[in-house]
């Protein structure tokens, strides 16, 4: 398992065969190397530009004087008075950037929520456009909206509509040095709690997250985005279905890493392989068949032992019984739609009904980009995904007034046995037929399900967040 492509590439002779071929050379990409850190940006330039009048970015500036930036603006930018202003109301100093002079930037954020005509949108191409060619290895470019809808007139509607297409270009513009960009939407009030978004985005814990767009709509009822703390996660109780290995083991390893206390969950035949995953990372062994009629009344019990009430699960236990639907026997659809979907109903169902969950918590579904672009043989499992991301949306408002948050993430290719398993050609086209030229890494998904699990997302709700690289299937 693992890519020895990318591993040969980036040798020295690698390296030099690639080149000499003129190939593309796969990024290395900068991952988080351990827990959430407070000043993350600290020794990082980020340049800040808005198009006028910018309505979002006070709340930037003030973002990224907490993580620890250095704030760079540019004289020749519309919006520099609406930056600096912001900046003196909150007390940061910002000084022009130094690009020009060899000391390029580090990390991008652009707010383009003022932009009211397309006219307005010129403003993009004048922060992007003289910048492109010398942004450094592995930069992070964030744009900043506003929702679909959160507008006063179809113009204004019509220029905000334009920036999902723009991002994704240039997300793909962007990645063959491992650099990011994605596009945050924020709903007029929510303003709050883009920072927790910007500290997901603009570090390595998104290493693999391109080309994507989040909306920020505001925390549920009784939420408050809180200022960030290290490990935010402790003292909260994480219930992770399909835990022994692979992503769900990644998940347990990585909510635990943020202070989490784990609750692992498999089928009682993975009991062996779930011990050995739980006890390197102090967590609790819950051997059950997840579509049992009860299984949420159980996990609840568990939790209670522990010392409360569900503070977040993680609907991660899935199976794949791929034959095309001509061929396909009825209890092999039957089996993908109850574990993969019917589990997933019952388990928060009978959760709700119990009060299961703790005040304020908050539910991860995990997806598939198989559930958004299909896949021959998988009409079963593409149900399943895509029914997943449905039910997230469907659920979000209800949730929401019960002070519950439900998000999903919709992993692309993964390196993991079960993709390496695929025919040799085939894998190799998956991997490749992303912005980033690789495949994920368990992590990556893991990564991604901390941050929906966590305050950093508490203005985050009926969401789908894709985390594939930008692969180009389901894009």
């Amino acid at each position: 398992m693992g890519d020895k492509i990318l591993e040969f590439v980036h040798s020295s002779k690698g390296k030099m065969l690639f080149q000499a071929l003129g190939l593309p050379v796969p990024p290395q990409l900068k991952r988080a190397k351990g827990a959430y850190e407070d000043k993350s940006l600290s020794g990082v330039n980020a340049l800040v530009g808005a198009s006028e009048p910018g309505k979002s970015v006070e709340a930037v500036v003030k973002a990224l004087d907490a993580m620890g930036a250095s704030l760079r603006v540019s004289a020749d930018l519309a919006g520099l008075e609406g930056v600096k202003a912001a900046a003196a109301k909150a007390k940061v100093e910002v000084s022009l950037s130094q690009a020009d002079n060899g000391v390029p930037e580090g990390a991008y954020v652009f707010d383009v929520t003022g932009a009211k005509s397309a006219a307005d949108l010129r403003a993009l191409y004048d922060f992007f456009h003289p910048r492109l060619r010398k942004v450094p290895a592995n930069s992070r470019i964030v744009v900043i909206s506003r929702v679909k809808g959160d507008t006063k007139s179809v113009e204004q509607e019509t220029a905000q509509a334009a920036l999902p297409g723009f991002i994704r270009s240039l997300a793909k513009e962007s990645g063959g040095n491992g650099t990011t960009a994605n596009l945050i939407q924020v709903k007029t009030g929510a303003e709050g709690a883009i920072e927790g978004a910007l500290r997901f985005f603009l570090s390595p814990h998104s290493a693999f997250v391109t080309g994507q767009v989040l909306p920020v709509v505001g925390a549920p009822k009784g939420v408050k985005a809180a200022a960030f703390s290290a490990k935010p996660l402790t003292g909260k109780i994480a219930v992770v279905t399909g835990a022994a290995r692979g992503i769900g083991a990644s998940i347990a390893e990585v909510l635990a890493r943020e202070g989490a206390t784990v609750i692992g969950v498999d089928r009682p035949a993975d009991e062996s392989t779930l011990g050995a995953t739980m006890a390197n990372i102090g967590g609790v062994v819950c051997p059950l068949d997840i579509t049992e009629a009860d299984a949420g009344k159980k996990l609840a019990a568990v939790a209670k032992e522990k010392g409360g009430a569900i503070d977040i699960i993680v609907h991660n236990a899935g199976i794949t019984r791929d034959k095309m639907l001509r061929n396909m026997k009825p209890h092999l659809w039957d089996m993908v739609l109850d574990v993969n979907l019917g589990s997933i109903v019952r388990c928060n169902e009978q959760l709700l009904a119990i009060d299961g969950f703790a005040p304020n918590a908050r539910i991860v579904c995990i997806s598939s980009i198989g559930g958004i672009a299909g896949n021959a043989g998988q009409t079963n499992y593409a149900a399943t995904k895509s029914a997943v991301i449905g039910y997230v949306d469907a659920m979000a408002h209800e949730l929401a007034g019960k002070g519950i948050a439900i998000n999903a993430i919709a992993p692309g290719f993964i390196e993991t046995q079960m993709t390496a398993a695929i025919p040799v050609v085939t894998r190799e086209v998956a991997r490749r037929l992303s912005s980033l030229s690789q495949g994920g890494l368990p992590v990556d998904i893991a990564e991604a399900v901390t941050f929906m699990a966590s305050p950093l997302a508490a203005g985050v709700n009926g969401a789908t967040l894709r985390v594939c690289g930008q692969n180009l299937v389901g894009a």
